[in-house]
């Protein structure tokens, strides 16, 4: 298996396939000052592309090259650098349990190593974990990280100022042979070759789940039940889950703790903001105070310190993770009330479909209000991938519906005395009257025998008009 890596601009997928390759290493990094990346970070919509095109996707991260060099701000940076790739991966799809390659694009010394370069790695596997800890680095830088244990995942380079020992080193996964010496799609890519069937690619993720990732990491607040910005719902169902802007910036605390004043007159089932945190204000099986005349039937999110006239670029800096946040939150509530888990627009919520929609479509289904948030900017594509990322059926769920299925069949009876082949019962109910059998005749025999408890339930059924326990309070009182 070969994989390309390249950061100058995309490349579509086809091309990529067509030229020979089996995948993408791909950079969940932002771009550095003074350059212009075309292919930093990878977004989500891109990995959907390589992802349906059949070609593997591996994470890795770089920032700073040479002098501003990510590795060469210790332990700290690791962290910090590692935590923008953890969530710029997640924000593309990246499943969970991947591991993500921190660079070391140099040859560095020993000194450097001890004093800079593990320490990063230290840091990085802080936020990842070491399991999932990836080093791109030369043979030699190999050999230190597994002395120091700093690395399980190994991406080789040839950087090494000693071409014998660039051929594949025993613990590396990936080794990178060729630098910019061909362009596929007219863009200079690095030619790469899997050592190992697993080097990381995000389709080996092992999982309960079919395609499902994880929850996403947040702070869920419970303040249900401080606002009174709130009313029963009165029997009705809720049909839909709405997003809305705050048209300011406050974070999910401070806008919950304004929907809890009383003379606020306007509340939300939920806050989120893009540092991570959901304040949940009004329980979902009451209705907030939302979209007027709309509210009963509506869950309502407001993404705090947004603006509706944002475009798209301004959507993902500044909310990328809080969308991602909203999409899991939708499903759930989804799930719960019976809601499809789908984006509809203004004109299919007006002809009363369920769904997942914005203010602004309550506005021109329904005619109710004049707000018109979530803008024309909003993201839809991206937050209705999270969305059917996070509605994917599991595992579990699949086989318990197989299981339903099945014992909720109709089958025959295989009793010598039955006229016909016609279905009588289903699985579970031919298992549940066996037991049902076994237990009357042993109740039975027991009466038989003159034991008074069973005689007691004998008389008890027999009372109740049932043949066989009349027959059988007949055979004990004859016996007599």
């Amino acid at each position: 298996m070969r994989l390309l890596d390249f950061s100058a601009r995309l490349i579509e997928p086809e091309a990529i396939k067509a030229a020979g390759y089996g995948g993408v290493i791909g950079y969940f990094s932002e771009s550095r000052p003074g350059a212009n990346f075309g292919a930093k970070p990878l977004t989500r919509d891109y990995c959907d592309k390589l992802r349906s095109a059949g070609l593997e996707i591996v994470s890795n991260y770089q920032y700073g090259k040479g002098d501003t060099s990510d590795w060469k701000g210790g332990y700290a940076a690791g962290v910090r650098h590692a935590e923008i790739a953890l969530r710029l991966h997640r924000e593309a799809g990246g499943p969970e349990g991947r591991p993500i390659y921190a660079p070391v694009d140099s040859n560095p010394s020993l000194l450097e190593w001890n004093a800079q370069i593990a320490p990063f790695l230290r840091g990085w596997a802080s936020v990842l974990g070491l399991d999932l800890t990836g080093v791109y680095c030369n043979s030699r830088c190999i050999d230190w990280a597994l002395e120091d244990g700093v690395a399980t995942w190994f991406w080789q380079h040839n950087w090494s100022g000693d071409p014998s020992i660039n051929g594949d080193h025993p613990a590396a996964h990936l080794h990178q042979i060729e630098i910019d010496k061909r362009r596929i799609g007219g863009v200079a890519v690095d030619v790469n070759t899997a050592l190992k069937p697993d080097y990381g690619q995000w389709a080996a993720a092992s999982t309960e789940s079919i395609g499902v990732p994880m929850k996403p990491e947040f702070d869920e607040l419970d303040q249900t039940g401080i606002s009174p910005n709130c009313h029963p719902r009165d029997g009705v169902q809720p049909k839909w889950f709405l997003l809305h802007t705050q048209e300011g910036n406050g974070s999910a605390q401070s806008l919950a703790g304004y929907l809890q004043n009383p003379s606020s007159g306007v509340s939300y089932h939920y806050t989120v903001d893009n540092d991570g945190v959901v304040v949940d204000v009004v329980d979902t099986d009451l209705a907030s105070w939302s979209v007027l005349d709309a509210n009963p039937r509506a869950i309502n999110l407001c993404f705090a310190g947004s603006r509706a006239a944002w475009g798209p670029t301004q959507w993902v800096e500044n909310m990328g993770r809080a969308i991602d946040i909203a999409a899991y939150l939708a499903v759930q509530d989804c799930r719960k009330y019976g809601i499809p888990p789908r984006v509809i627009n203004a004109d299919q919520l007006g002809r009363g479909e369920s769904g997942i929609a914005d203010h602004w479509a309550v506005t021109a289904g329904l005619g109710i209000g004049s707000h018109t948030d979530v803008g024309d900017g909003f993201p839809w594509e991206r937050f209705a991938a999270a969305v059917d990322k996070y509605a994917n059926t599991t595992l579990k769920e699949a086989v318990m519906s197989l299981a339903d299925d099945e014992l909720g069949k109709e089958f025959p009876s295989r009793s010598k005395y039955r006229a016909d082949d016609e279905p009588v019962d289903t699985l579970a109910g031919y298992i549940l009257n066996i037991d049902a059998r076994i237990h009357e005749d042993y109740v039975e025999r027991e009466a038989r025998k003159g034991v008074e408890w069973a005689i007691s339930l004998v008389r008890r059924e027999a009372d109740r008009g049932d043949d066989g326990a009349q027959a059988t309070l007949t055979q004990i009182e004859g016996a007599k």
